[in-house]
């Protein structure tokens, strides 16, 4: 129609991890960091060549030590001055050995608190040794749950604004007016969980709760509804054969027949 139209508000919607409008990034980025630094240092130590270490030489035959160090990194060696006006020339190293055990108790302890302050999972944690229970997986995944529903909270908000945005389209297109219409935003969470558990839980609650309660926990059951419409025809087939009298039964020769 040629008719301008404008939002009655900024066009902007913000999407945020959290209320404080805190990244990741500023969580985990210092700790990671010192992780690659430790673990730089590590290397370093490891590779650092065995003439760089501490000499203490008695008797030098030279002038300095740039000296010294210029002739022990061109031919390899020393040359010390012995006579019979004091002690012997000589050379001695003083090695400073390098202790593994104290770069991974340090790198663990990072990579402990790099997985607690991103509220992240441990693959490696102790309690998924052997046959983890329920509760010891939930509690595994306690932190990430908290995290997503901070995250849900603002995105939920986030959506509120986009749908009056994609409303108010809508009704300036002359498409309709779909304001005060509910929206049902769902959020899926995938979680680990010991499948013999839930399956036993789902017998104890039998006669205590509906099935359908019970198939929409069991682990084999994707599709409710289909589930039970396949239970119920299963059932009416489970009749009509007993209905019908038809019974397997064997003749005098063990052979199987079907007898009325």
């Amino acid at each position: 129609d040629g008719q301008t139209l404008n939002w009655s508000q900024i066009p902007l919607v913000a999407w945020k991890a959290n209320a404080a409008e805190i990244p990741l990034i500023r969580r985990v980025k210092p700790l990671q960091d010192a992780i690659n630094l430790m673990e730089s240092a590590f290397e370093n130590g490891m590779l650092e060549d065995p003439r760089n270490t501490i000499l203490v030489v008695t008797n030098y035959d030279g002038t300095d030590l740039g000296e010294l160090r210029r002739n022990l990194a061109t031919y390899g060696a020393v040359k010390v001055r012995s006579d019979s006006s004091g002690p012997g020339g000589d050379v001695k190293t003083l090695n400073v050995e390098l202790n593994a055990e104290n770069y991974k108790t340090i790198l663990s302890l990072f990579k402990q608190a790099l997985i607690e302050n991103a509220r992240g999972y441990d693959a490696k944690d102790d309690r998924l040794s052997g046959n983890p229970n329920q509760m010891n997986i939930q509690s595994m995944y306690s932190d990430i749950d908290l995290d997503a529903n901070a995250t849900e909270t603002e995105f939920q908000a986030s959506f509120e604004q986009l749908l009056w945005f994609v409303n108010a389209h809508l009704a300036n297109s002359r498409v309709g007016n779909f304001d005060g219409t509910p929206v049902k935003i769902t959020f899926n969470r995938n979680i680990l969980i010991n499948q013999s558990d839930i399956i036993q839980q789902c017998k104890d609650s039998v006669g205590l709760v509906s099935d359908r309660t019970i198939l929409a926990h069991h682990p084999f059951v994707d599709d409710v509804d289909q589930e039970l419409a396949e239970l119920k025809q299963q059932k009416q087939e489970d009749m009509q054969m007993y209905d019908g009298g038809t019974f397997p039964q064997h003749d005098n020769n063990g052979q199987e027949e079907m007898q009325k």
